[in-house]
């Protein structure tokens, strides 16, 4: 009886621990509230990121799930996490001197690492690692980063869809990122790069990868194989987009199907990618209750 109250004595310090450790977070969040409001306009406006709101929620979700195991391993602050905080606020500095989101928003996840550091120690700060670092998917690329990601992209996506219009017997001649047909040409811009499937897709390969519960060599691999999903789906829309320009109606491959094949495409990777989980899950079965 007495151990059981010493228990129960023990689990209600540390979530009064927790609890007041959650203070800091609400002054981050009115400090930041700039930075918070910047990303949510970002997310909202910009195609290319409008994954980001899904990934805070992603990022609590693991917190929750393995909210146990953070609140058990919550202990005594560690003042390294001043340091942290310290460093946070001269990346924001920077951030409003560059006038870089990028920056801000690193700023932001510095922070946030250093307060669990301060407040619940660095095992509590090992634990959330995971969580805090997703993050950093919901901001947005530098621009010169974007770009030089960007045109290498238009590039595949170009000569893989002129390949397939030819392995179709479909005439056409490709001049760096333009399509030539009879008469008329098919440019692939910069919103055909496939950036918004890459950068939401990748994201989603990350989440998916730690919730398989597969071994880390297969988290990496299904990590690393959202990238060429990615460029595959997207030169395969430029191809169908091809054959609708130049079989059917040139209004239909610019207008509807332009809007609508973006999410048809993110589907069908997010299929494959399904389907290389099952995949490995049958070639490589793990024990009962998996690999956390």
């Amino acid at each position: 009886m007495e151990e059981t109250r010493t228990n129960l004595a023990a689990r209600q310090a540390v979530l009064r621990t927790w609890l007041l450790g959650m203070l800091p977070f609400a002054a981050a969040a009115i400090y930041y509230s700039d930075v918070l409001s910047d990303l949510a306009v970002r997310w909202w406006e910009d195609p290319s990121y409008s994954h980001g709101f899904f990934v805070p929620i992603f990022s609590l979700y693991l917190l929750w799930e393995d909210r146990r195991d953070l609140l058990q391993s919550a202990g005594e602050g560690s003042l390294a996490g001043l340091l942290l905080v310290l460093s946070a606020a001269i990346v924001k500095l920077f951030s409003h001197l560059f006038l870089s989101p990028y920056l801000a928003g690193i700023s932001l996840m510095i922070l946030v690492s250093g307060v669990v550091m301060c407040c619940w120690g660095w095992r509590a700060f090992r634990r959330a690692a995971v969580p805090v670092g997703f993050l950093i998917f919901m901001l947005p690329l530098p621009q010169p980063a974007y770009e030089l990601i960007s045109l290498p992209l238009q590039r595949v996506a170009a000569i893989v869809a002129a390949g397939g219009l030819q392995a179709l017997s479909i005439p056409v001649l490709r001049e760096g990122n333009v399509i030539h047909f009879a008469g008329r040409s098919l440019e692939v811009a910069e919103a055909c790069s496939g950036m918004r499937l890459l950068l939401g897709f990748v994201a989603m390969g990350v989440a998916v990868s730690f919730l398989s519960r597969r071994p880390p060599w297969q988290r990496v691999l299904l990590v690393g194989s959202t990238v060429p999903i990615a460029v595959l789906a997207n030169a395969a829309r430029v191809t169908v987009t091809g054959i609708l320009y130049h079989g059917v109606s040139e209004q239909l491959a610019q207008g509807f199907f332009h809007a609508f094949s973006g999410w048809l495409m993110f589907l069908v990777a997010l299929a494959v990618l399904a389907a290389e989980c099952r995949l490995l899950a049958r070639v490589f079965p793990t024990p009962q209750g998996g690999t956390s």
